[in-house]
């Protein structure tokens, strides 16, 4: 699908670490959602870590199965690269990394563990992750430059923006992780087609 009007979104894109998170950015060492904790431990799973176990009382938004292995967070004291946009292909996609760009002068090292797995369907995305909430789906709307607002449909209305990269296998999203002493912090998640 080419992301220019809807793509599927995410409280997907959502983990992060911070001390002082931004207002509707969060994550926590679980894997929590952009949009519903906070930690400075925190740092797993945007796209993936959007969720929590269905039997625990919470929603299920989904019946997606999460078959993707966990993968472990690195925190890396740079800026984040520039992402350039590109036509995000439908298909089921696992978390194969996440790190979280701290600054030249911010903290590095290993971080957190988050499994996500992720169901792109037009302008949907079906998220399933070891986080809480455990499930959840996204509405994305795509701007120019490669830019998206993501837009919770279940459990939430929360509401975000970011960056992406996409080609015929993967999809590579950004979003803003909070900040800390050392200053911002931006969360990249990288998804591959199963």
């Amino acid at each position: 699908m080419k992301l220019g009007l809807a793509f599927a979104g995410m409280a997907l894109l959502g983990t992060a670490c911070s001390s002082s998170s931004s207002p509707g950015s969060s994550v926590t060492g679980d894997g929590g959602s952009l949009a519903d904790a906070s930690s400075e431990d925190a740092a797993v799973g945007a796209v993936g870590d959007a969720g929590g176990d269905a039997g625990d009382g919470a929603v299920a938004c989904n019946t997606l199965a999460n078959t993707a292995t966990q993968v472990t967070g690195a925190q890396v004291a740079a800026n984040p690269p520039a992402l350039t946009g590109g036509t995000v292909v439908d298909g089921t996609y696992s978390l194969t990394n996440l790190t979280i760009y701290t600054g030249p002068d911010g903290p590095a090292g290993a971080t957190g563990m988050s499994q996500t797995t992720i169901e792109i369907s037009g302008a949907t995305i079906q998220v399933v992750t070891n986080g809480t909430p455990g499930t959840r789906t996204e509405m994305f709307t795509s701007t120019a430059g490669g830019t998206f607002t993501a837009t919770d449909t279940c459990p939430d209305t929360s509401a975000f923006q970011g960056a992406y990269s996409a080609t015929s296998t993967t999809f590579v999203v950004q979003f803003p992780g909070g900040t800390d002493d050392a200053g911002v912090r931006t969360v990249q998640e990288t998804f591959t087609k199963q």
